[in-house]
């Protein structure tokens, strides 16, 4: 056999089994997309929804909160460091 013709079966058992693999998972989505539409949301699940907003946002204002702390923290070392570099340095000549 040629090798061109081998290098073209190739790629194209490649190219074909890609596509079929990409084919199945959109088919598969599509129908597990379709059964979450259909699916009826629970009233309490409703009801409960801006409870667990507010809850999420008290847990992120309080990383957030948390963050911030450690930023001036990490300030206040980095410049207390770098207090102790300029007193260790001799003075800049005129």
């Amino acid at each position: 056999m040629n090798d061109e013709f081998v290098m073209l079966l190739v790629m194209f058992s490649v190219s074909a089994t890609v596509n079929i693999g990409l084919a199945i998972a959109w088919f598969r989505a599509n129908k597990r997309l379709r059964q979450l539409e259909h699916r009826p949301v629970a009233l309490a699940q409703a009801q409960d929804f801006p409870a667990r907003v507010d809850s999420a946002l008290d847990a992120m204002t309080a990383r957030l909160d948390e963050f911030a702390s450690a930023q001036d923290f990490m300030n206040r070392v980095v410049l207390e460091r770098l207090e102790k570099l300029n007193r260790a340095l001799p003075a800049p000549e005129p």
